[in-house]
């Protein structure tokens, strides 16, 4: 009678195993499906984040508030929405970190609609959905996130209003600031500290 009640235990856990493994199986099945159709975020407008920029080849400079130098480039592979064209590179190995695209809307509305039009692109191409903080739901922020790349889109100003998208790869910005303390700590004097 033992030896009955215990095979019929173990024939019970047998089949509870053989069921957690097809429901593990069908979960990762879906997951691989629904990725598969996604393409990766590399870069955008003929730049891939990663590469190397000659800053000599920029047609443009502009810097970030805090300094940091933006690089302008001109290129065949735009979008309707954005006029501008900018990288962010690290400082010594000058790879690019970051790219941007900035262009005018009419007003604050326009801006809306075009911003929805393009993250209905960016979500079709990257198969995502976007991902929003406490902070973006207060402005007019979108983001849509890939491991350690994503994408960013926002409405800047209230006259003259901007619409930009920011293509980002976290690694390589945090190699950026990196560089910049190695560069930053070499020039300066420590004698007084």
């Amino acid at each position: 009678m033992a030896q009955l009640f215990s095979l019929g235990i173990t024939t019970r856990m047998t089949k509870m195993k053989t069921l957690h493994i097809a429901i593990l199986a069908a979960l990762f099945t879906v997951g691989t499906f629904s990725a598969v159709g996604a393409d990766k975020i590399e870069g955008a407008f003929g730049k891939k984040l990663g590469d190397v920029f000659d800053p000599s080849s920029a047609i443009g400079t502009s810097k970030l508030t805090d300094g940091t130098p933006m690089y302008e480039f001109s290129t065949t592979n735009g979008f309707r929405s954005f006029k501008t064209y900018y990288v962010l590179i690290t400082p010594t190995t000058h790879k690019i970190y970051s790219i941007w695209g900035i262009g005018s809307v009419e007003n604050t509305e326009a801006g809306q609609k075009e911003q929805a039009v393009v993250m209905e692109l960016l979500k079709k191409k990257y198969g995502v959905d976007e991902k929003q903080g406490i902070l973006d739901t207060m402005g007019d922020v979108k983001r849509i996130d890939q491991g350690n790349r994503y994408v960013i889109t926002k409405l800047n100003g209230f006259m003259d209003v901007t619409i930009d998208i920011r293509y980002y790869d976290s690694d390589l910005d945090k190699l950026a600031e990196a560089e910049r303390l190695a560069a930053e700590t070499k020039k300066a004097d420590s004698s007084g500290l």
